[in-house]
């Protein structure tokens, strides 16, 4: 198998097992206010996953935590998630959504050194949300035939916001922990360069 498939598959099966069994162990905490926001790490798994693994392994980490999280998750997460529109809308559009944070991850990638990086990945962090919110309760409020879709958008934006900065915050310190090598999308080949020392550097 090609490196640039066992790669991301290995990278997204990881990342995934390790989203779903934080959710599994209920390891979020959450937020008292107007908007009651509960954080956790799945999200933040699937990005680091999509950025280093590229589109196969953003899609792979979050339809792992999803079935995961259907069968061992909280009693009112499997109940919510036993309703099939609502499962394959987060398997579905999530997976569309984080693919697309793999190509935009390496679009600036190749553009953009660390650690200016960091700024126009805050900008790729922050449009998988405002991008995403809509998308999946719309997913689910066409198929359920509900009301009320603009009134549960914005009351998920207001309950998503500490998890985007804290998504942001993660994952920006684990790419300046990275060596620059691993720092480089998995799922493509890329031309490397050294320096005088022999050392790769961060393209």
């Amino acid at each position: 198998m090609k490196k640039t498939i066992w790669q991301p598959v290995a990278i997204g099966t990881v990342l995934g097992l390790l989203a779903g069994i934080g959710i599994a162990a209920g390891l979020s905490f959450i937020i008292p206010g107007a908007f009651s926001s509960v954080i956790g790490f799945f999200t933040t798994l699937f990005l680091l996953a999509a950025a280093l693994g590229g589109p196969l392994a953003g899609v792979v980490a979050s339809t792992i935590c999803v079935v995961i999280a259907a069968f061992f998750g909280s009693p009112d997460l499997k109940e919510a998630l036993s309703d099939s529109v609502i499962f394959w809308s987060n398997v579905v559009v999530t997976g569309t959504f984080v693919a697309l944070v793999g190509f935009a991850y390496r679009l600036i990638f190749e553009r953009v050194k660390m650690p200016a990086r960091l700024l126009p990945w805050a900008g790729i962090v922050i449009a998988y949300y405002v991008l995403y919110l809509p998308a999946n309760a719309g997913a689910q409020f066409y198929l359920n035939g509900d009301s009320g879709f603009l009134s549960a958008v914005i009351g998920s934006y207001n309950a998503y916001i500490p998890q985007v900065f804290f998504d942001i915050f993660i994952t920006s310190l684990v790419f300046i922990a990275l060596p620059a090598r691993n720092r480089r999308p998995q799922w493509y080949e890329s031309k490397q360069t050294t320096n005088q020392s022999g050392k790769i550097q961060d393209e």
